[in-house]
């Protein structure tokens, strides 16, 4: 049988990073184990598959988009180093995690407990809160990227790519993975931080049930029920979930943007309290109610690839650097808050305090929003499952309301302002008319963006949603585009110099080619390749840099006459030197040897040694005078 191997393994990039081996394969590139030979750092190397080269535009927005993603730091974002092009290999250099995706581990353990759900859950909505916060939309977000590293990190990856796989991906993919696709991406209708919102809500259905919602051998066919269809509540698979989760797969996947939670931010803290409500036994539920559950009766047995470690009675706070084979974990509810979470939180627990006053408590407000919304599907035919949805985000929201100690008064008085919905890129002289229209004022500032055109809006501070007396201001960041950076010449400059002077201009090394020069000095720039004015920053600068004067073969003479010898190497601008020797075999005035051998190379200038035959050397016989010469001078 014939064995593949990939030619890039082995394969050094632009001179510093060496692919070792194949990790991962996806629709859009191959993922390798690298290393950075400069740093000598262990590194993941993302090269887009050869195929997608074609289209230039998407490989100048490929390298956009990791150019804005590299600024991103954030502990549950995968790091991105560095953005290449080295030939036929357009590439992204990244931390390396070792890690199982959420993907596989769900293949492994069918469901979560609803403990371990949450704990994945809130560190991808961190993760999203700075992907947000940097006017980036993930927009392709699933189980197969969001990793469970070996030390108990969670991280996000691939954020950003879906915005430039746009031009270069079909009506099947439509703009994310077809099972947590949102709906206003199937119909076009613009996407915000709400659409990954939508992809989070599923990702939650499916740690808690083993499933997506919809699955169908037409791709198409999925994405359509996203539009028209209402994500069902995850306790029709497992009965014995919590309400409160329901209530917060239901919130995060309506289909209408403005029915979901308006950032990472509030759905996150939406998770918060509902873990903080949640008993012991609703939390680590387990796979022990499947086999009651007739949808797991066809499901394989399925062997956990790790013992997630469960906290105790004296269990401190989360753990972000928990074992190899954990994930971490939240803190119980039985830990006191500290001083300073007491003083931010007074109001929370006398809310939550209230309820059970009066006889009831939040569990029982969303379970009576849950059945008050089913008893609508029944009893309202045509309105289905829409109004039993709305009814458990409403009794949700109640509840929510309730911990952070503020009454429908609060929500519903006449002189709170909401902060205009806006979206990134909009004109900034509309979004001010509306916010005169709030009775609101507004001030501007400059920024500048790689994703933004110049004279854009930004961002928005305070927030969309937030609410603030009228006459507040609001403050609008308006793009500058992308920030650009004079190239420093660096010709004549040695390659460590030029190195680091690019450097410090906010510009990185790219291809080096090395040419024979007969003016510059060997190991200095002869030339740059930057073109004429400011580039953005990050651009590579290729660079040509000198070998030296190039070698000159030494030609072949021995055997010529002197003479001829002399002009030919005369003319190739070496000096030489003659000495003249005996020899029996070579005639005389003809080239017995030469120093350098013909072949050698040498440098015009170099001395060529010539040894030069005198003929045969006379022997003392040849001096004396023979019998016969002597017998006629006797004769004589």
């Amino acid at each position: 049988m014939t064995t593949l191997t990939d030619p890039l393994l082995g394969h050094v990039l632009d001179d510093r990073y060496r692919i070792d081996d194949p990790v991962a394969r996806g629709g859009m590139a191959m993922v390798y184990k690298g290393t950075d030979l400069r740093l000598d750092r262990v590194v993941a190397l993302k090269v887009m598959h050869r195929h997608l080269l074609d289209d230039e535009g998407f490989v100048e927005r490929f390298q956009r988009e990791a150019r804005a993603a590299a600024h991103l730091i954030h502990s549950n974002v995968v790091a991105v180093h560095d953005t290449g092009r080295d030939g036929d290999a357009v590439y992204l250099v990244m931390e390396y995690l070792p890690n199982v995706t959420l993907r596989k581990e769900l293949r492994h353990r069918g469901t979560l407990t609803p403990r371990q759900a949450l704990i994945v859950l809130d560190a991808v909505l961190a993760g999203l809160e700075a992907v947000h916060a940097a006017g980036m939309i993930h927009r392709d977000l699933k189980p197969d990227n969001v990793l469970l590293g070996a030390d108990g990190q969670i991280k996000l990856a691939d954020f950003g790519l879906a915005r430039a796989v746009s031009a270069a991906t079909t009506t099947k993919t439509l703009m994310g993975t077809v099972g947590y696709v949102a709906p206003e991406l199937v119909t076009r209708t613009g996407a915000d931080e709400r659409t990954d919102l939508y992809t989070v809500g599923i990702i939650l259905y499916e740690m808690l049930t083993g499933f997506q919602p919809y699955t169908d051998e037409v791709p198409i066919q999925v994405a359509y029920r996203h539009v028209h269809d209402d994500v069902p509540p995850p306790s029709e698979q497992r009965p014995l979930l919590s309400p409160r989760l329901d209530a917060l797969v239901l919130w995060a996947t309506s289909r209408d943007p403005e029915d979901r939670p308006q950032s990472a931010t509030a759905l996150r803290e939406a998770l918060a309290e509902a873990r903080a409500s949640l008993t012991a036994a609703e939390l680590d539920l387990d796979q022990a109610d499947g086999p009651e559950n007739p949808a797991f009766a066809t499901r394989p047995i399925l062997v956990p690839t790790a013992t997630i470690f469960e906290p105790g009675a004296d269990s401190g706070p989360i753990r972000t650097n928990a074992g190899t084979d954990e994930i971490p974990y939240l803190a119980d509810e039985d830990r006191e808050d500290t001083p300073a979470e007491a003083a931010r939180h007074p109001a929370a627990r006398s809310a939550t305090a209230a309820p059970a006053a009066d006889g009831g408590d939040g569990s029982a407000a969303v379970a009576a929003a849950s059945g008050a919304g089913a008893a609508g599907g029944d009893t309202a035919p045509g309105s289905g499952r829409r109004s039993g949805r709305r009814g458990v985000v409403i009794g949700l929201v109640l509840v929510l309301v309730a911990a952070l100690g503020l009454g429908g008064w609060a929500l519903l008085g006449d002189r709170a302002v909401a902060v205009p919905q806006y979206t990134a890129g909009q004109d900034p002289d509309e979004y001010i008319a509306l916010l005169e229209d709030a009775g609101l004022s507004a001030q501007t500032v400059d920024a500048h963006s790689t994703t933004i055109p110049s004279g854009r809006i930004m961002e928005v501070e305070p927030g969309a949603g937030e609410e603030l007396q009228p006459g507040d201001s609001v403050t609008i960041t308006v793009s500058q585009g992308e920030e650009l950076f004079v190239v420093p010449d660096v010709t004549g400059s040695t390659e460590t110099d030029a190195r680091t002077s690019l450097e410090s201009s906010g510009m990185v090394l790219g291809r080096i080619t090395r040419e024979f020069s007969d003016d510059v000095p060997e190991g200095s720039v002869i030339s740059q390749g930057s073109g004429e004015g400011p580039v953005a920053k990050g651009t590579p600068v290729d660079l040509v840099i000198s070998k030296g004067v190039e070698p000159i073969e030494v030609p072949i003479v021995t055997g010529l006459d002197y003479d001829s010898a002399f002009a030919k190497l005369a003319r190739m601008g070496f000096r030489i030197s003659r000495d003249d020797v005996f020899d029996d075999e070579v005639p005389s005035g003809k080239v017995v040897s030469q120093t350098p051998k013909g072949g050698a190379d040498a440098q015009d200038g170099d001395l060529i040694m010539l040894k030069v035959s005198k003929g045969k050397q006379a022997s003392d016989s040849d001096d004396e005078p023979s019998d016969g010469d002597r017998a006629g001078d006797g004769e004589g």
